[in-house]
């Protein structure tokens, strides 16, 4: 049997799949060209034609299938017609010379193995092998209509790799809408539905997410937070194009947040799609931590046949997390989010926020530390306060930690014990960001308090302690205010034997 006259119908069912959709293009067969959609980059597509396709002349309803020279008995292995194969004695005999057309009687799932075992092992291409470029269309010339093998070469880890096979039709006799075509979505070929197209098998992994966390307003990756501050996050998700051939198709997030951020209940996290529409209630949110040790949430399609129709797509997540005292001994935290298809995981999206702090030693003016003295942090307007107060510890010493970058009011509200509780020191802390190390930070004061007692060297800050006025330092504005603060007692006191003189006169 040197012929097999077909309907169309088997045609397209045959033709279907597998990285394996009916293919073609409006070009006659003197420029014929296989279109493959999300091509990927880094695999090169190569055409092998084992079959001759024709319309018949007198039914155009019917289609002709011939094995192309030389593959005859590379068909019959890949089909099960050789010795060794699977098919029954009577198709052995009956598609003996001409095996193509046994195969175009294959379902969907008979194709997809015929496509596995088929080699083109001593072949010649017959067209040009063709580049793809991820998420873009490739076009690859071949030699003329008929019914292809193309197969994908790829490197993986550092290794030639070959991927899934695709059988493939062209045009025939330059017809391009006459043959219904209906996708393969085991293959991920579901929504092919017109000659000319099919869907790359093999696909790389998945375009990695981007994420955002911003403080209020202000974006603060890579930026700096206080402990207690509340973070909004922002996950934004592309979803594989390629999806949309599938009836099926797995889709993972996943979202991993370093100790030091308290994450959200799940019922306040939200995923939206590109219209903005709330589809929060597609996914299973399921969380695994807590803010002392970190925090693993993964959002999963509960049901991957809803997937498919976000193919190409970008969803966002959103969420609030809080900074927690578990990020001071880190420095910072951290937050990435995954995605994971059935053709593996995407690198990562990444956000790091900073925290910073000083501290400053209490000394008397002998350059003696002091324990026991008392500080308060407020804002940079000095009325907001930030934290409890902080007691100088046994080596003079007082501490912040856990604040954003930016300036910070320190007020004493208490000496030591034998000291002057009329000269304490208020003076403004300045945080700045090392812009070649962020995980760095500067500190400088102002000139110090009014009296003079807060300096600052290298970003050791020494604050000084007095018993009287006459132990404050005598230089500059503080000397200034010494006398101001004196002549004011002085005042003060001749006010007082003023009122005492008159009182004795009456």
């Amino acid at each position: 049997m040197k012929m097999r006259t077909l309907l169309a119908g088997i045609v397209a069912a045959a033709t279907m799949l597998g990285g394996m959709a009916a293919v073609a293009t409006s070009a006659q067969a003197a420029d014929v060209t296989i279109t493959v959609n999300n091509s990927q980059s880094g695999h090169t597509y190569t055409p092998y034609k084992f079959a001759n396709l024709e319309v018949d002349a007198n039914d155009p309803s019917k289609v002709e299938v011939t094995t192309a020279d030389g593959w005859s008995d590379a068909v019959k292995t890949a089909a099960g017609l050789d010795d060794a194969g699977n098919a029954t004695p009577a198709n052995k005999k009956l598609y003996a010379s001409n095996p193509a057309a046994y195969v175009a009687t294959f379902n969907a799932a008979q194709l997809r193995g015929f496509a596995h075992n088929l080699l083109a092992t001593g072949k010649t291409v017959d067209g040009t092998a063709t580049s793809g470029t991820d998420g873009k269309s490739a076009s690859i010339p071949v030699s003329g209509e008929g019914w292809y093998l193309v197969t994908d070469s790829f490197t993986k880890d550092g290794k030639p790799t070959t991927g899934v096979n695709a059988i493939v039709a062209t045009t025939i006799n330059g017809h391009t809408g006459d043959f219904k075509v209906v996708g393969d979505a085991v293959t991920g070929q579901g929504n092919i539905q017109a000659l000319g197209q099919f869907n790359a098998k093999n696909e790389n992994a998945p375009q990695p997410p981007t994420k955002e966390v911003k403080l209020g307003n202000v974006d603060v990756n890579g930026k700096s937070a206080s402990v207690g501050d509340t973070l909004s996050f922002t996950i934004n998700v592309p979803v594989p194009a390629n999806a949309a051939g599938y009836d099926e198709y797995p889709f993972t997030i996943t979202d991993t947040a370093s100790k030091g951020l308290k994450m959200p209940s799940t019922s306040e996290y939200k995923i939206t799609d590109a219209a903005k529409k709330d589809i929060t209630r597609l996914f299973t949110i399921t969380p695994n931590g807590d803010a002392a040790n970190g925090t693993t949430t993964t959002f999963t399609v509960t049901d991957p046949k809803n997937t498919p129709q976000y193919a190409g797509q970008t969803l966002v997540v959103t969420y609030n997390a809080t900074v927690t005292e578990d990020a001071i001994n880190a420095g910072s935290v951290d937050n990435s989010a995954t995605i994971s298809t059935n053709n593996g995981a995407s690198g990562n999206g990444t956000t790091k926020v900073y925290n910073y702090g000083f501290s400053l030693t209490k000394k008397d003016k002998d350059g003696d530390t002091l324990k026991g003295a008392v500080f308060q942090l407020y804002d940079e307007s000095g009325k907001r306060s930030i934290s409890s107060t902080v007691s100088t510890d046994g080596n003079g010493k007082a501490a912040w930690s856990g604040l954003a970058a930016g300036t910070y009011t320190v007020k004493e509200t208490k000496a030591p014990a034998g000291y002057s509780q009329q000269f304490l020191p208020k003076f403004k802390v300045t945080i700045t960001q090392n812009q070649n190390d962020p995980a760095k930070a500067t500190v400088t004061i102002e000139e110090g308090d009014t009296f003079g007692l807060a300096t600052e060297s290298n970003g050791d800050i020494t604050v000084l302690n007095v018993k009287n006025a006459s132990q404050l330092p005598l230089t500059g504005a503080a000397g200034t205010a010494m006398f101001t603060v004196v002549a004011l007692l002085v005042a003060a006191a001749g006010v007082t034997l003023a009122v005492k003189s008159r009182q004795r006169v009456h």
